[in-house]
């Protein structure tokens, strides 16, 4: 038989769980719930976009473009693309484009050369093209015994240990622009961000594609800044202050969900141990 003290402590938790579980959450989270509700319902609501779902006018004012790894193709223009389509690479928004009959066929993220390896603007033609292949310049170094002693290295200032060797960087679908090293091919891509030697690092998807309509002799354009071609320059103001406001109302969405959460966890924790109180008590 439990003792009386024992059975006045659980009949007392029992009370007090039972108070404390009409009010469904405690007044501090109830509090930031209400302010959260506030600041959704008064935050800027996004107008749905007056484009089609699948145009590049949709995509551009989407997906927090152009700092984004979405990749836009138009299957249409892309059936119709060969080698006399043109590539612009713009170092501002490190975004990639192909032109079919002056219309974005393709539109994917890039990362080309970091602060003092800058990848050269310039219009370029494609010199050569291998479906496999690695880097002479850069690349690891392994010792005699075949185990890696110097990642990313440069092979014009590292030295190889004696009996060692030096293994390039695999660059798959290299398309070379100039005979000194530079190309396109694919690579390690972070959304607006520059991370190669000097290369044009674009996604596996999207180079392999590359790779298929371009030929020896086809144009590559690196502008630092948007194309003039293109074509939709106008909207890119309009883009930016839609994914603000976009951005905004998400946020807020996002933190009232989380707040939301942590109260049906606090309701649910109470259950919990109201029940494990009763059971204890019986």
């Amino acid at each position: 038989m439990k003792s009386l003290s024992v059975i006045l402590l659980l009949t007392v938790s029992l009370l007090v769980l039972g108070v404390t579980s009409c009010t469904q959450v405690s007044p501090e989270l109830r509090a930031r719930i209400d302010k959260a509700e506030e600041r959704l319902e008064n935050s800027p609501k996004p107008e749905p976009l007056p484009y089609a779902e699948d145009s590049y006018e949709h995509f551009v004012c989407n997906h927090g473009y152009p700092k984004t790894m979405q990749i836009y193709r138009n299957a249409e223009l892309l059936k119709q693309a060969d080698r006399r389509s043109a590539v612009h690479i713009c170092l501002q928004q490190q975004r990639g484009r192909l032109y079919v009959g002056g219309q974005v066929a393709a539109d994917w993220p890039v990362s080309t050369g970091v602060e003092g390896r800058e990848t050269p603007t310039g219009t370029y033609k494609v010199l050569e093209k291998k479906k496999e292949y690695a880097s002479n310049l850069y690349g690891n170094i392994k010792d005699a015994n075949g185990k890696t002693v110097k990642r990313n290295a440069d092979i014009t200032l590292d030295e190889v240990p004696e009996g060692g060797m030096f293994e390039g960087s695999p660059m798959p679908n290299w398309q070379r622009l100039t005979w000194d090293g530079l190309g396109m091919h694919t690579g390690k891509v972070r959304a607006g961000e520059r991370l190669s030697h000097g290369c044009i690092r674009t996604p596996s998807v999207m180079a392999t594609e590359l790779f298929e309509i371009t030929s020896c002799g086809s144009r590559v354009h690196i502008n630092e800044e948007v194309e003039r071609c293109f074509p939709l320059k106008d909207l890119l103001s309009f883009s930016e202050e839609y994914q603000a406001i976009l951005k905004t109302h998400v946020d807020a969405q996002n933190k009232l969900e989380k707040l939301r959460q942590q109260a049906r966890d606090e309701i649910a924790a109470r259950k919990k141990a109201r029940q494990e109180a009763q059971n204890a008590a019986s």
